[in-house]
């Protein structure tokens, strides 16, 4: 009686981890590249929004969602060096201190989504707003030097149902300086 009592806490105990959503680590990508810009666009609700341009450097058509999930993370300059101020998103960096290897992990994301395809030689913009970031963006002292990363990559099902999909991520970063604006009169 002991023996099937053990076998169903086991089971039991082990349903939360089958249940986990799938996880996948993506290096950076060589043969396309990412750069981030403020646009310029600016919403009550939803803050600052942020414009993605992908190019594509390959020989090949990449296809990337029509509204890629990004990962963000805010760091400051203090000292000479990037102190992390704040992260969130479905993409992270695999060690949030190392920013050498680049390599990001994605966790869950649905296996079909639009997508967009990116030909050889040509760049695609993707429009996102970051209100959970809006507060670490503003500066803590009368002005600031901040760095913002958004990172992609795809997710597991996504990158195993379209072979035009990248394998790979990119991490492009925006520095921006901030002045702390004077309170209200």
């Amino acid at each position: 009686m002991k023996t099937p009592l053990a076998l169903l806490g086991l089971i039991f105990c082990t349903l939360p981890l089958l249940a986990e959503a799938e996880r996948r680590v993506a290096a950076p990508c060589e043969l396309t590249t990412a750069s981030v810009i403020a646009s310029g666009k600016e919403t009550e609700a939803a803050g600052r929004e942020f414009a993605v341009r992908v190019i594509n450097h390959s020989a090949q058509t990449i296809a990337i969602p029509v509204s890629p999930a990004f990962g963000w993370r805010v760091e400051s300059l203090e000292k000479g060096s990037w102190r992390l101020q704040a992260e969130g998103g479905p993409v992270r960096r695999v060690h949030p201190r190392d920013e050498q290897d680049g390599h990001v992990v994605v966790i869950g994301g649905p296996a079909t989504v639009p997508l967009v395809e990116i030909p050889p030689g040509l760049s695609k913009d993707f429009y996102t707003f970051l209100p959970e970031a809006a507060q670490a963006l503003r500066p803590e002292a009368p002005t600031s030097t901040l760095r913002l990363t958004l990172l992609w990559a795809a997710p597991a099902a996504l990158a195993r149902s379209n072979h035009a999909v990248p394998l790979c991520a990119f991490a492009p970063e925006f520095v921006l300086k901030v002045q702390k604006l004077p309170p209200p009169h």
